[in-house]
């Protein structure tokens, strides 16, 4: 039999699972299995579908970007289904909180695509690959960060942005909750505007060289393009286009974290959606800003948790579904392992159990079977 060792339970070697190139099942015989079968199966599909938008392969550490998973294009013309869950709530510390599937999906995709079909600069880079530098999953809920490259292409350029993610998944592997941070913006956007700028100034036919009066002007002239274009009718913002120039360039660019404020910043962040939804956008680049850019309460914005689903990485065999048909009483002596700091699928777990082997009416002898771990030989895989 092809096998191979497997690292979460020593002395156990596993029966070498046929689609994939390394030990991805767990063999378990018998009911008494039924809690650690479902949480290995559960990280299988993880390893199978691992965030759509993501995609961890099994032999290497490069996260694909969503721009791997599909273009974005795709996505936003439902091509390709969206990997967000209808009632996705996404919160990115730089900007603001996004509710909703069709909402989200204009942000996550929809910015960087309007962004890179543009034939003039853009203060957003579009993002072209992305390296994975610390994972930690433990189902429903995951833990990313990776680094993705941005491009600015009219100045031939590419700066790494990392950016740290936890995201929770429903049942049917969508993602329910997604809390992301963007790390460094701050030091990101100071060193990547100074080589934009004079190329800004060749495109706008301008003059200074102040940068902040630069980085103004550009921000005033697309919004209010974006606006003129697209903001007619009842979704009419600005009386005309020099009122959108006047007011804008009145209005302060903002700091790089006040992208979901009262600023320019967030007007020219939501211009690249006002074309999939006018109704829903042109408010936000509007004077009044709608519900995404206006003033906010520092308080309640660290306060709040906007979340449907916890993001709390609770131990995935304690749910539900997996406890269906275990007696309550073995499920009581689960919760009280699981309050210890051990995990069923950790060697510290399996020293535990070695530590303890005596203690055979553990609830945790129960679930591995009789059988000593040192020993224990697997015969089917799932």
């Amino acid at each position: 039999m092809n096998t191979c060792w497997c690292p979460q339970f020593p002395g156990c070697y596993l029966e070498r699972h046929s689609r994939r190139s390394s030990c991805l099942s767990v063999c378990l015989s018998g009911t008494s299995s039924r809690l650690i079968i479902f949480k290995l199966s559960k990280f299988l599909l993880l390893r199978e579908y691992y965030i759509p938008s993501f995609n961890l392969t099994n032999d290497s550490d490069q996260f694909h970007s969503p721009y791997r998973y599909a273009d974005p294009a795709s996505v936003i013309d439902g091509i390709i289904p969206s990997p967000l869950s209808v009632d996705v709530v996404g919160r990115v510390d730089a900007t603001t909180t996004f509710v909703g599937q069709e909402l989200n999906t204009e942000y996550l995709f929809g910015l960087f695509l309007q962004g890179a079909d543009e034939n003039t600069t853009q203060l957003i880079g579009t993002p072209r690959s992305v390296t994975i530098q610390s994972s930690v999953v433990e189902p429903p809920v995951a833990a990313v960060s990776f680094i993705s490259e941005m491009e600015f292409s009219t100045v031939n350029m590419t700066v790494p942005l990392q950016i740290d993610m936890f995201i929770s998944y429903d049942d049917d592997m969508k993602i329910v909750s997604y809390d992301a941070i963007l790390r460094r913006v701050g030091e990101f956007m100071a060193y990547t505007v100074p080589y934009l700028a004079p190329q800004i100034a060749k495109e706008l036919n301008s003059t200074t060289t102040n940068v902040t009066e630069l980085i103004e002007l550009k921000t005033a002239t697309d919004v209010c393009a974006v606006s003129t274009q697209y903001c007619t009718g009842d979704n009419q913002q600005y009386e005309s286009h020099d009122s959108c120039m006047s007011f804008m360039t009145s209005l302060s660019f903002g700091e790089s974290w006040q992208g979901g404020m009262n600023t320019g910043w967030c007007r020219y962040i939501h211009k690249n959606m006002v074309k999939y939804r006018p109704e829903v956008h042109c408010p936000h680049i509007g004077p009044t800003g709608g519900d995404m850019c206006i003033d906010r309460n520092y308080v309640e914005v660290v306060d709040t948790n906007p979340f449907n689903q916890t993001l709390l990485a609770y131990n995935s065999s304690y749910n539900v579904a997996d406890m269906k048909g275990i007696p309550a009483n073995n499920v009581a002596e689960l919760v009280k392992v699981q309050t210890e700091v051990v995990s069923m699928t950790t060697v510290a777990f399996v020293s535990y159990l070695l530590l303890h082997e005596s203690r055979r009416s553990s609830i945790v002898f129960f679930l591995l079977s009789s059988q000593s771990p040192r020993s224990y030989t697997c015969s089917s895989c799932i």
